[in-house]
């Protein structure tokens, strides 16, 4: 790694420099993000992200927030996993659980059900239903760790530090 000589800015100046233009309101139809939902190639965690306003940074709702639809299909669910964010679920249709925990407590999860999952607690959700799609928002602070280069994450056990790069996200 290569060191550079850094600036000595007045507070002024870094004051400046630091400011960010105000959000604007934004607002998201549910049609078109449903329509989408359908149209977008699906992944295992089944998400898409919101974008919107005036937020600088691609991917977020607000200063260092992102806003997730997840959609998991009827028999999927996601591996257990833990991270450095914490998200905020609300189920919008469908039914699903949730898993907690190390001792992968389960909960049966309805539309309007609101669950908080700190960060580094065990997860997993799933869709044991044979019918309709599990939907449901998560509002996450995953921007917020990335710009700190604090996103990490646990899978099978392995901790994966994950550090942006040329437009993609790279794994360590």
């Amino acid at each position: 790694m290569q060191t550079i000589e850094g600036d000595i800015l007045s507070f002024s100046e870094y004051l400046e420099l630091t400011s960010k233009p105000p959000a604007d309101p934004v607002v998201w139809k549910w049609q078109s993000i449903e329509s989408m939902t359908l149209s977008r190639p699906h992944n295992p965690q089944g998400t898409l992200a919101l974008s919107g306003g005036r937020v600088d940074e691609h991917g977020t709702v607000a200063p260092d927030l992102s806003l997730v639809i997840q959609v998991l299909k009827p028999g999927e669910m996601t591996e257990r996993h833990r991270h450095s964010f914490w998200h905020l679920y609300i189920v919008q249709s469908g039914s699903g659980e949730m898993a907690f925990g190390e001792d992968q407590t389960r909960e049966r999860l309805v539309p309007g059900d609101t669950v908080f999952v700190p960060a580094w607690g065990y997860h997993a959700i799933g869709n044991p239903s044979g019918t309709e799609p599990f939907v449901l928002f998560r509002l996450q602070n995953l921007p917020q760790n990335a710009s700190s280069g604090n996103l990490m994450r646990e899978i099978q056990g392995e901790l994966q530090i994950i550090y942006a790069g040329a437009g993609l996200a790279s794994h360590r």
